[in-house]
């Protein structure tokens, strides 16, 4: 599971390139490998569609 700072655990909406989806991937790769559940996202996605 990724903590997104949101509600849920999951991305439900659309990315805006393919780096950020790489980046997100990349780090869940990595925690995963180490044996860890929940992975803290690179960049914090609580205020992305606050208006």
């Amino acid at each position: 599971m990724i903590d997104l700072s949101i509600d849920n655990n999951k991305i439900n909406w659309a990315l805006k390139d393919k780096q950020e989806f790489t980046d997100i991937m990349g780090t869940v790769y990595r925690e995963a490998r180490k044996g860890r559940g929940l992975v803290i996202a690179l960049k914090d996605y609580s205020t992305k569609y606050c208006y």
